[in-house]
């Protein structure tokens, strides 16, 4: 069986997951909360506690509520996840996705500096292999995608891009990126997924950071705008940049400036 299939790690090389979550918004019906890197939103493998439904329902959850995730990000995609706070709402919620009645916006640095200031990428994808991870890659006969990207800032080796995903594949923005041929910094799976295997079963190892640049994914969910479920008044939310991304760069790189 493929190393992409299942967890391997030995205890002594567990993954490390961040708990640091803050509720940015509540109110009875819904949650919006900002979510730290890496932590799976949903349990999954080893992560039947440490993930953000367990965890939230732990800390959180009264009596009447039944929390359910309503956008997933990547347990190393950092950022805003919209909790609802029953079945009916999160069901309201995840049409308003599904009509693509949701903005999203996204910051990323990747490899590299593309060749135009914006662009849109739109390229079906499909399921590469199998197992838990769901590999992504070009499928002429796959689900329709499309990205739109902005360049923010070009710097040496790298750019800061805002990403807008008009679908909602998994790993869209990730496999997009990295057709364009400007993959997430940290994406190990996307720019060479042995150090994916690597990662899996030996835990982050610093002969890697030379080939994904990186630890973590440097790809941040960064706004969220809809109409309220139940007063139809305009929500937005937004997240600062985790402090990764501003280390990663050159210290005199002010990215709050440009965002």
């Amino acid at each position: 069986m493929s190393k992409l299939s299942v967890y391997r790690m030995r205890p002594e090389h567990e993954l490390y997951v961040a708990t640091d979550y803050r509720i940015l918004y509540q109110d009875p019906s819904f949650l919006v909360v900002d979510k730290p890197a890496p932590l799976p939103v949903h349990p999954v493998g080893r992560f039947r506690e440490k993930n953000l439904l367990s965890l939230l329902k732990k800390n959180i959850a009264s009596g009447g509520d039944d929390l359910r995730i309503v956008n997933r990000l990547d347990s190393e995609t950092s950022g805003l996840v919209l909790v609802g706070r029953s079945a009916g709402v999160t069901g309201k919620l995840g049409s308003l996705f599904e009509k693509r009645l949701v903005l999203k916006e996204y910051l990323a640095i990747v490899l590299g500096s593309p060749a135009v200031d914006r662009g849109t990428i739109e390229v079906p994808l499909g399921l590469k292999g199998g197992g838990v991870h769901n590999i992504r890659c070009f499928d002429a006969n796959g689900q329709a995608a499309k990205t739109d990207y902005e360049v923010l800032r070009r710097m040496s080796g790298y750019s800061l891009l805002k990403v807008i995903p008009r679908t909602g594949r998994t790993h869209q923005i990730r496999v997009h990126l990295s057709l364009l041929g400007h993959p997430v910094a940290g994406d190990k799976i996307y720019i060479d997924p042995s150090v994916f295997e690597r990662y899996i079963d030996q835990g982050w190892q610093e002969d890697m950071r030379p080939i994904v640049k990186s630890e973590r994914l440097l790809l941040h969910a960064s706004r969220l705008e809809f109409r309220h479920p139940e007063s139809n008044e305009v929500m937005t939310f937004g997240s600062d940049l985790p402090a990764c991304f501003h280390s990663f760069l050159n210290p005199g790189v002010d990215l709050d400036e440009i965002v």
